[in-house]
């Protein structure tokens, strides 16, 4: 069953339980006020009859002496008095020719009790061939000595009411039939509204699976919260287009890089098997193996991090050993053709790996001193900004990095002087896993750069604070 059908179906359910609600309410309402409006109208004349009988004292004994119940009545209102025996004194004379009591199952039932326990009552009396009755029985009680000597049965006819409920109840029925037909088909109408964007959702990741195309977007059409799906469908495709892209882009990178290597090897080893290699030759080979050994040990650190599962000896650093320990190897790379100083603030901690942080460094250093002119000067700084994040700076005063390029220097691969990067041996990774290991420390790493007047990587590290870990 589709999701269409079943918020349908869910629809007109809730739709038809309100309106069962609704109607049950409207139906007892009116019921209740009008039964309650003709127990009204029989009390008042129950009360009224009742104030007009006179008890008469004769040499005999008591006699009741009853008024014109007619006189008291209204056209549709029964009347009758009845002794404690069950004997009728007298009625109305719109009762007719009927002889039995109009309700004689109360008569009955109080004429059970003693007189301190008779109470009025109500009752709905349906007699043979006539027409429903609703009977008020009250008991008619001396007040000087509380003795009973008779009942009043006043009675309406409610079968006005009865054929004002079964009209109510059949229009009741009919709205709410026509009600669920149209709240289906309002229903259906308003899910397939709802649910369009889901299905051009669908239609696109099946158009996308079929031809390849991630180029294809969903049209976001409103702001709640299929809108917002469909807005969060398309951000995903933009992420997955840049992936796919930059994995096609990745391997090309790789297969280019390869290319080279195995094209010198394999250079050198038909020289050698045409006997003219020298030690050049073997030079060459060795070079070159070292180089894609480099490359795919640097691979294997970027995809452990990006795995999660680089390995990784989390502990308590002071900087400035381990800063001077980089510098110190700077000044070896730059074998005197580039200055490498160092500017350490004191008492600088960071929790975190040596090893990883000290290959951070060496690659900044390396890449800082490649790409500064002969004379020039590459400075390493370590500052703190209050104790919650400390700062490592690598400034170089080389030729700079175009504003075009400031965004892609971490990308894997990729070299801003690409021919100038490769001559120098370098293949484009050492800033990405720079990244990738300062990521790994809750870290980050940023760029800026003015050509012509230099490059400054700044690393954030979260510094250590005994009391907190």
């Amino acid at each position: 069953m589709s999701i269409r059908t079943r918020l349908t179906i869910w629809y007109s359910v809730i739709l038809v339980l309100g309106f069962v609600l609704f109607g049950a309410g409207v139906y007892v309402s009116v019921s209740v006020t009008m039964v309650g409006q003709v127990d009204a109208s029989l009390e008042q004349s129950a009360s009224s009859i009742a104030d007009q009988i006179k008890i008469i004292m004769n040499g005999d004994g008591r006699v009741i002496s009853l008024p014109q119940f007619d006189v008291f009545r209204a056209s549709t209102v029964y009347v009758e008095a009845i002794d404690t025996k069950g004997k009728i004194r007298g009625r109305s004379t719109n009762v007719g020719t009927f002889e039995n009591q109009l309700d004689p199952a109360t008569i009955t039932e109080l004429s059970q009790k003693p007189a301190t326990e008779q109470k009025p009552i109500y009752n709905n009396v349906q007699h043979t061939g006539a027409p429903p009755l609703r009977v008020y029985t009250y008991p008619l009680v001396v007040q000087d000595t509380g003795e009973l000597f008779g009942y009043l049965q006043v009675a309406a006819s409610v079968e006005d009411i009865e054929l004002t409920k079964h009209g109510l109840l059949l229009t009741l029925l009919v709205v709410g039939a026509l009600g669920l037909v149209v709240s289906a088909v309002a229903g259906a109408a308003m899910a397939r509204r709802a649910l369009r964007p889901v299905t051009e959702i669908t239609n696109t990741a099946l158009e996308i699976y079929r031809t390849e195309d991630l180029n294809r977007r969903v049209e976001v059409e409103t702001n709640d919260e299929v809108g917002r799906l469909a807005s969060a469908f398309n951000e995903m495709l933009d992420r997955l287009t840049r992936l796919f892209r930059a994995q096609q882009r990745f391997v090309a990178d790789v297969s280019h890089e390869m290319r080279t290597p195995l094209t010198v090897i394999r250079g050198n080893v038909d020289l050698l098997r045409m006997g003219c290699a020298d030690e050049e030759s073997l030079d060459a080979i060795t070079s070159e193996s070292e180089r894609m050994t480099r490359m795919v040990s640097n691979l294997l650190l970027l995809s452990q991090a990006d795995a999660g599962a680089l390995p990784m000896r989390m502990e308590p650093l002071d900087l400035a050993p381990l800063i001077n320990n980089v510098v110190r190897s700077g000044n070896i790379m730059a074998d005197g053709r580039v200055e490498v100083t160092a500017n350490v603030a004191d008492d600088l901690e960071v929790l975190g790996d040596s090893d990883r942080l000290k290959q951070v460094l060496l690659n900044l250093v390396d890449n800082a001193i490649k790409h500064t002119p002969e004379g020039g000067k590459v400075t390493v700084e370590a500052s703190s900004n209050g104790g919650t994040a400390v700062h490592l700076v690598v400034k170089d005063t080389g030729i700079g990095i175009p504003p075009q390029d400031l965004a892609h220097v971490f990308e894997r691969f990729y070299r801003v002087d690409k021919s100038r990067s490769r001559a120098q041996g370098g293949a484009g990774l050492g800033l990405a896993i720079a990244k990738s290991f300062v990521e790994a420390h809750g870290g980050r790493i940023e760029v800026q750069s003015t050509v012509g007047a230099g490059t400054s990587f700044i690393v954030t590290l979260p510094a250590y604070r005994p009391n907190l870990v």
